[in-house]
């Protein structure tokens, strides 16, 4: 590199490959700006002065030291490339990397136009957001590839939160055995729903507050309409042993109890499962039970 500097004399010129040498911990280079203005400074350029092309590194800071055997090491390195070259559709991103079991360059963030990534390729590396009162907001488990909100890296009663992994949901909201609440589902219209634990059982709710309700009635016919229910037995194409289970046909139900079926019979299969019709068990149960009443009515009325 070419260093310039103003003297008394005017512009000085150094050598190239300045080394700066000091014996103490103290500032080896401090750049001072006395502007008054609201323009930043000082101001570091690191320049290439050259035609770039996509790819092309444009400015590296290394910090470098000695380990134990007095070999040199970079710890740490950040780095700027040239994302896209093009002139009007300049692009630029940024890298940072540090040292990671003996070697250099190991990618922590990558700052691109499109994205920004933690750990790039970079194995088993966790990450970690903390907050004020809680040491894992949000943890990134970089060996099991799960992802833990407000949660350790080992789930426990001692830590409140969740976490996801491939096929496992694990929850913990306390250390004690009394009622919890382990997840809340909000929407535009407040709190719809909780999951909620106590002692040795696990409650999936929805909202039923008759502050929330309307135009309520007890008088309708429930036999009539389970008698329109079709249960069966199947078993899932996609199980090999072809158990059977109990259950309904989404779209047999979808005209008796709609609020028990979500999504539309045949309608297209998208990449990411959207388009299988889904059915809430739960919402048959009233059904169940009017008509429990309706067959004890007669009974007791002796129509049967």
């Amino acid at each position: 590199m070419a260093l310039t500097k103003v003297t008394g004399q005017g512009l000085e010129t150094l050598s190239d490959g300045v080394t700066i040498t000091t014996a103490d911990n103290t500032a080896q280079l401090t750049l001072t700006s006395t502007d008054t203005d609201a323009n930043a400074g000082p101001h570091l350029n690191l320049y290439r002065n050259a035609t770039g092309a996509d790819s092309d590194a444009i400015g590296q800071v290394e910090f470098t030291g000695k380990d134990d055997a007095g070999n040199d090491f970079i710890f740490a390195q950040i780095e700027s490339y040239i994302s896209d070259a093009s002139n009007g559709a300049e692009a630029g991103y940024l890298e940072i990397f540090r040292g990671v079991g003996g070697t250099e360059r190991v990618s922590g963030m990558v700052l691109s136009p499109t994205e920004t990534v933690f750990n790039d390729n970079s194995g088993d590396i966790d990450f970690r957001v903390e907050t004020n009162g809680q040491a894992s907001i949000l943890f990134a488990d970089g060996a099991n590839n799960n992802l833990h909100i407000q949660s350790a890296a080992t789930p426990s009663a001692t830590v409140s939160g969740f976490m996801f992994s491939s096929d496992q949901l694990y929850t913990s909201a306390g250390a004690t055995a009394g009622s919890n609440t382990q997840v809340r589902f909000i929407n535009t219209n407040g709190l719809v729903g909780n999951i909620t634990t106590a002692n040795s059982g696990t409650a999936f709710n929805t909202s039923s507050d008759y502050r929330l309700k309307e135009n309520v009635s007890y008088t309708w016919d429930a036999t009539t309409r389970l008698k329109q229910l079709k249960p069966a037995r199947f078993n899932f194409i996609s199980d090999s042993s072809n158990t059977l289970l109990d259950g309904f046909l989404a779209h047999e139900v979808s005209n008796t109890v709609p609020n028990a079926v979500t999504g539309t019979k045949d309608a297209t299969i998208q990449e990411n499962g959207d388009g299988y019709q889904h059915i809430d068990h739960s919402k048959l149960v009233p059904l169940l039970v009017k008509t429990i009443q309706e067959l004890e009515a007669r009974l007791t009325a002796g129509g049967l």
